[in-house]
């Protein structure tokens, strides 16, 4: 895949803090490799697949990644997170109270799928 997604939490169209536990023990057992800074990391699905992923404190950046494995992991993370999937061209969320809870300008184009590895590849490939 050529582009990134990013994974945000939004309350009343403001951003919230992601939950920092959840985030460790969905991305904890496929940490390849940390970067200087703790929130640099490189994953790896079972399948071999890999990605960078960026860490702040309201948003999960997801770089270069393939399909298969790595889908499903931003999947259960966006999932876990009570997240929206950001996308270049539109956002994703796992329900309706996800899109009311979006920022105007995101909320108008956001699509709601099942939050499954499954359900955000059939999304990704559009």
């Amino acid at each position: 895949m050529g582009y990134g997604v990013s994974l945000h939490r939004f309350v009343g169209g403001e951003p919230e803090v992601l939950d920092d536990r959840v985030i460790r023990d969905v991305l904890a057992p496929h940490v390849a490799r940390a970067g200087r800074d703790a929130g640099e990391l490189l994953v790896r699905a079972a399948d071999g697949g890999e990605a960078e992923v960026d860490v702040s404190a309201t948003g999960v950046d997801v770089h270069r990644f393939p399909s298969g494995g790595v889908v499903h992991l931003v999947a259960e993370l966006a999932a876990r997170l009570g997240a929206a999937v950001v996308l270049p061209d539109g956002v994703l969320v796992g329900d309706e109270e996800q899109r009311a809870n979006l920022p105007d300008g995101l909320r108008e184009a956001a699509v709601v799928i099942e939050m499954t590895g499954s359900g955000l590849r059939g999304a990704l490939d559009g």
